[in-house]
């Protein structure tokens, strides 16, 4: 009994010095070395991986939750994703980067996907070896952490506070909930459910041709809060079927509910792709009182997004950019210069005196439409922290 525990004790050992290793290696990767192909995160994430494997096998025994696990996330994230591109047919949709052509199956799609596959079974691996470690929880987590960062350390000029805020709210929040609540579904229900997830929510990224315009403030709010609604009440339908004395088995149902999910969602996601010439809608918060009272600090304004051809009026609300700032005031003089180029001056309405400097259409982001009370304070909070 004393030499199973002692083994126990040192697989702990070298399950933590190895994740330690990793975490150690990545956060010098985010700081200093800065690789972010996925060639670098694939094999940064396989060769720990791989050495586990070799160590202590692999476990292939199901956990008992696996199936009820894999409807409910499947179910819930199919959901999700049928909501948000129905409301996309209202606020307008952002065109993906990617396109849908060899070239970005070869070089973002098959890549992502490995990337996902490798360090979901790096997750199971350490849910199942390192069971009774919390640390080694601690560490996956934290290490699959840095793999989502290090994916988009590119994406945002972090050497600015605005790309920063960027930063914080699209990729590290997002990330953190995300890959706590993944860690809760792997040591309940294996390998699978967490893959699900992944395979629906993150591989989007470089596979969907069109996404709902909710606008950085909002897509932070709605993917940090997802995974934790979804974990609680996923934890409740466990919890539902833990008291009762047989456990109900929908093993039969599933493959049923799998395809009508899915083939709701593929009528939705064809819908807006044919509308989806309609990218004309974003978001964004106001950290001033520039524009009171009309526009108070911590509302955020809904703007039509400036095409080239319908010119802004005077005394329309202005969404433009000046010197790597986002500008909302309204327009109070209007200088032609042709048809299609006008110089604008503007001014905050709480403001004594004008701007003092010319806009250009090519500066224009758009024009205001609404505003929305209050939303943007958590947005305005964080970043006045940051500065």
């Amino acid at each position: 009994m004393w030499n199973k525990i002692k083994n126990y004790k040192k697989s702990y050992l070298i399950i933590n010095v190895i994740l330690s290793l990793l975490l150690v290696f990545f956060v010098v990767n985010l700081f200093v070395l800065k690789h972010t192909s996925y060639k670098f995160l694939i094999l940064a994430t396989a060769l720990p991986t791989l050495l586990l494997i070799l160590l202590f096998g692999y476990e292939r025994k199901s956990r008992r939750f696996k199936y009820e696990l894999i409807f409910y996330v499947f179910a819930y994230c199919a959901l999700f994703l049928m909501v948000t591109y129905m409301i996309g047919l209202f606020i307008g949709f952002n065109r993906n980067v990617y396109k849908l052509n060899s070239s970005n199956l070869i070089h973002n799609i098959i890549p992502y996907f490995i990337l996902i596959v490798v360090s979901e079974v790096l997750r199971y691996q350490i849910s199942r070896k390192g069971d009774g470690s919390p640390l080694s929880h601690v560490l996956v987590t934290a290490v699959l952490i840095c793999v989502d960062l290090t994916m988009f350390l590119t994406t945002y000029d972090l050497n600015t506070g605005d790309g920063q805020i960027k930063y914080t709210c699209a990729v590290i929040m997002p990330s953190l909930f995300k890959n706590i609540v993944l860690l809760y579904f792997t040591k309940n229900g294996g390998l699978y459910p967490s893959l699900v997830y992944r395979l629906l929510l993150d591989l989007k990224l470089v596979v969907l041709p069109i996404f709902p315009a909710f606008g950085l403030y909002c897509d932070c709010i709605v993917y940090t809060i997802l995974p934790v609604l979804m974990g609680f009440i996923i934890r409740f339908h466990l919890q539902q079927f833990k008291n009762k004395d047989e456990q109900v088995n929908i093993k039969g149902a599933t493959l049923y509910n799998y395809l009508i999910y899915f083939g709701l969602f593929a009528v939705v996601l064809t819908i807006n792709v044919l509308v989806s010439c309609s990218f004309k809608y974003n978001m964004i918060a106001i950290g001033s009182g520039s524009m009171q009272p009309k526009i108070n600090k911590g509302d955020a304004v809904v703007y039509e997004k400036f095409d080239g051809k319908n010119m802004p009026k005077l005394g329309q609300v202005l969404v433009f950019h000046k010197d790597d700032r986002t500008v909302v005031h309204r327009i109070i003089e209007v200088i032609d210069i042709s048809d299609t180029e006008k110089i604008y001056y503007t001014k905050g309405d709480n403001n004594d005196t004008p701007d003092g400097y010319p806009i250009l259409t090519k500066d224009i982001l758009g024009v205001v439409k609404t505003r929305v009370r209050y939303i943007g304070i958590p947005s305005v909070i964080l970043g006045e922290l940051i500065k």
